[in-house]
Order: C-alpha cells, then structure tokens, then sequence
C-alpha cells in the first residue's frame, strides 16, 4: 500500500465507489479507505455496475469481512457511471459526499488536499481536477487531446468557471435537494452535477489531483466516449436552462 497520510476529515462523509471490471484494484480501495480516512460518521457505498469480471464477488467477500466494524454497503444499479453513481447518492446519509473510482487512480489527493487547509468551511463543492496546475497527471497526449477539446466546448456551451469536469467531486449532501434530478446515466455525470450546481450558485473551487499510475485496465474508449460525451453535451445544454 502507498504510504498516504491519514485523513482526519472533521465533518460526516459518505463515500461512492461505482465498480465495474475492476477486480484487481477494489480491494486495495477499499483497504485504503477503511485504514487512511477518518470521519465522525463514515458511510462507504460500493455500486456494483454489471461489471463482466469477478468485481462483485471480490468485494462482498470483503465487504463481509470487515462489515461488523465499518459502515459498509455493496448495491447495485444498471450498466453506466451515471446509474452508478445516482443510486449511490441516493444511499448517502452523512453531510458530505465523496465520490472515487474503483480503481483508486487519484487516491484520496483530493480530500487530503481539502483537509489540510480546512477548506470545506468555505465551499459546497470541491473538483478533483486534472487540468488545475498543481495536478500531478499520467496521460498520453491522445488522452490530453480529447480533454482540451471536451473542456474548450463545455466552456463555450455553459460559460461555467471550471476547467474540468471529469475527475472527482466531493461535496455537500444538500446539493442534491436543490438541483434538480441528475438524468445522465454515462460519463457526463459529474459535468451535469457540476453545471447544475454552477447554476444554483453552490460555492465551487477546483483543486488539484495526483495521479498514483494505479496498475488498471481503463473501460474507457476516448473515440466512442468521446462522441458520446460531446452529443451529450447538446442534450444537457437543452436540458438546464
């Protein structure tokens, strides 16, 4: 296990893991959660997304484990992040929710980021942020590509002071009472989440991430997704007003 600094984050949290074909990876995430983030109330949500894998039998065998001491649930939903992550929010109970890939790709650089400078006083809603310039990022330039041309048009469509949208988010619960029902099922979840949120005049600050080269098989295509994604920008812009 990476050598991370215990979190001691001073406010109740709930954190959503959507997992899909990420058998390799799950277990070390949540070992990493359960022994690094301390919190007064700490919920941890894993979403079981109709992965292919072994996913689902990995984690409730650990999840059985280690439930008699850990406020730990295994849900499911239908195939997509945005499924995934819509049940998972629907299961929170604490005042802050976190939200972290399967694959622990970011760690928790975020929350340790917003901990250490008590800055969840101040904000509503933090960006885990790969293009903020304290980002420590892995990516190809194919990868760097996509993201640049997908940020240019979001800004263009919804002119919102925020330069990524597809890392992490970490907010606050009540949120979710004030923006409306999340529609997205794929990967434009959090953009949605987060351009809503814009538009409420929830208080926002985008804050860097550190990409720990987790050994993981990405389900992502840039190509496809790409596409998906940019035709999902239309339909959002038509949908938010």
């Amino acid at each position: 296990m990476n050598n991370f600094n215990i979190v001691n984050f001073e406010e109740s949290l709930s954190i959503v893991i959507p997992l899909y074909n990420k058998e390799n990876n799950i277990i070390y995430t949540l070992k990493c959660i359960v022994e690094k983030i301390s919190s007064p109330n700490l919920q941890i949500i894993v979403v079981e997304n109709e992965s292919t894998d072994r996913s689902e039998e990995v984690a409730r065998e650990y999840i059985n484990k280690i439930k008699q001491t850990v406020d730990v649930e295994l849900i499911h939903s239908k195939k997509g992040l945005g499924n995934a992550l819509i049940k998972g929010f629907e299961n929170c109970k604490n005042d802050w929710i976190y939200f972290i890939p399967a694959d622990f790709s970011f760690g928790y650089s975020e929350l340790s980021y917003v901990t250490q400078k008590k800055l969840y006083k101040d904000y509503d809603l933090f960006i885990g942020s790969k293009s903020h310039r304290d980002s420590e990022i892995l990516r190809s330039n194919s990868r760097k590509f996509y993201s640049f041309i997908f940020n240019y048009l979001l800004k263009l469509i919804f002119s919102i002071p925020v330069n990524d949208t597809q890392g992490t988010i970490l907010f606050r619960s009540k949120i979710l009472d004030n923006i409306g029902s999340l529609k997205n099922e794929e990967y434009l979840i959090t953009t949605e989440f987060i351009v809503r949120a814009y538009k409420k005049n929830n208080r926002l600050l985008e804050i860097p991430i550190v990409d720990l080269g987790i050994n993981s098989i990405s389900t992502v295509n840039p190509l496809i997704d790409g596409l998906k994604m940019l035709i999902g920008l239309i339909k959002l812009r038509l949908q938010i007003k």
